[in-house]
């Protein structure tokens, strides 16, 4: 069989494949190479490169936002502090009604001395009673009197309704618990453990708390006064620490790397509950908090930004 000649074996070998998209050629004197890619292939390149990039871009934005700084522990300790202070300042303000009554009552028990004439020290001169004053001392007495007993009654009735309020604030968690980055938000995310998640799901599963990240042995405190339900090792959330603040709140802390507080125990808000670590089901260094409601995880980031909100509306 006679061979074809060589210029014309090049030609057909250097035509482009029209099954191809795209075709690179190195042509030497005596051999020739191709690399063909097919319409489909590249479709698929340019879509996986389209699909990293919209994912590059998601991630980069949500770092942005995720990872915004909270402030370092001693600012936030600070702060927390300062909140405290501007809250006891206006429960002493609300209570200082009822100091007042108790004041005006001593004054009008040394106004009442001194018109009966009880008062023997020849210090103090008394004038003669004219007929007008006589008159008018019973009725001036009568109206401090009925205006005593009436903001008396205020006072305790306003006393009456605020000391719920105020035990029922004290002990809703309106706090950060710890200083740092928020690394994973509340919600439905992609587990960092290939098999379970803290909900014991699959991959994809709910993630019922924030994780806040920092340096190991970095403070966490209570978030709101409450009593320690459970304190010590508890399976996949490592070293943690469960509050009961009432019979419908409680929140958790857990990955802790040192306990510092005992079951039964009472705390107050700001109370330092233990340091941060990355015990149990934990891919780095972060606090895992959850703040439940009736025994439901619920996002706590509402939560703790309340008495910042509420100490800025009596501003």
């Amino acid at each position: 069989m006679a061979r074809k000649p060589l210029a014309r074996r090049g030609v057909r070998l250097s035509r482009p494949d029209s099954e191809q998209f795209f075709t690179v050629m190195m042509v030497f004197s005596r051999r020739t190479f191709r690399w063909s890619i097919a319409r489909r292939t590249m479709l698929w390149m340019a879509g996986s490169v389209a699909a990293i990039w919209a994912v590059a871009m998601i991630g980069s934005a949500y770092g942005l936002w995720a990872t915004k700084k909270i402030m370092s522990f001693t600012q936030l300790q600070q702060e927390t502090y300062a909140q405290q202070r501007q809250l006891r300042d206006s429960l002493e303000q609300a209570h200082a009604l009822d100091g007042e009554v108790q004041r005006l009552r001593q004054q009008m028990a040394d106004l009442l001395k001194v018109l009966n004439m009880k008062n023997t020290d020849p210090a103090i001169p008394l004038l003669p009673p004219t007929a007008d004053s006589a008159s008018a001392t019973p009725k001036k007495l009568s109206l401090l009197r009925e205006d005593l007993e009436r903001t008396s009654a205020q006072a305790k009735v306003m006393r009456a309704r605020m000391d719920p309020i105020i035990d029922r604030w004290n002990h809703t968690p309106s706090i950060p618990p710890t200083a740092g980055y928020l690394s994973s938000p509340f919600g439905i995310r992609l587990s960092p453990f290939s098999r379970r998640n803290e909900t014991d799901e699959g991959l994809l599963g709910f993630h019922a708390g924030i994780d806040i990240t920092n340096v190991e042995n970095t403070p966490i405190q209570a978030t709101a006064d409450g009593e320690v339900v459970e304190a010590g090792w508890m399976d996949r959330y490592g070293n943690g620490v469960l509050l009961g603040h009432s019979q419908q709140l409680q929140t958790l802390y857990a990955h802790m790397a040192r306990v510092r507080v005992k079951t039964g125990q009472k705390v107050t808000r700001g109370d330092i509950l233990g340091d941060m670590g990355r015990t149990g089901n934990a891919t780095g260094v972060h606090l895992h908090y959850e703040v439940r409601l009736n025994g439901r995880p619920v996002n706590p980031m509402p939560y703790m930004r309340l008495q910042r909100e509420w100490l800025s509306s009596l501003r």
